[in-house]
């Protein structure tokens, strides 16, 4: 896939500002001058079997896998993002499960929330 992406990205008529992927979602920035279809026909021109789909921002706002990517001002500022078909079920407290697992989940989702969210001015 690395080798595909090189290639398209060397040949484009539209150079993205970022461009980061992970596994099968890409999230790519670009001037905003340029024209995302244009981008999104080279790409899927590029093999048969590889086709790209794209998912514009809405209300300047554009969720990537769990991060919520907001547009504020010029900057862009990022939160945690939930499906909206997410139960925030995780496991009972009291469920039969050893308290390091139930300790785990805790520190887990804090972590992604302080790794996630951006910083907030004090």
């Amino acid at each position: 896939m690395t080798e595909q992406e090189d290639k398209a990205l060397l040949t484009s008529p539209i150079a993205p500002i970022c461009w980061y992927r992970k596994v099968d979602d890409t999230f790519v920035v670009l001037n905003p001058n340029d024209n995302p279809e244009h981008l999104l026909n080279h790409l899927n021109f590029q093999h048969p079997r590889m086709q790209f789909t794209m998912e514009e921002q809405s209300d300047n706002k554009l969720p990537f896998l769990d991060v919520l990517v907001k547009k504020e001002d010029i900057k862009l500022s990022t939160t945690v993002y939930r499906t909206p078909t997410h139960t925030n079920q995780y496991l009972h407290f009291t469920s039969n499960n050893p308290l390091q697992v139930k300790k785990g989940i805790i520190s887990t989702l804090t972590r992604r929330a302080k790794n996630i969210c951006s910083k907030q001015k004090p």
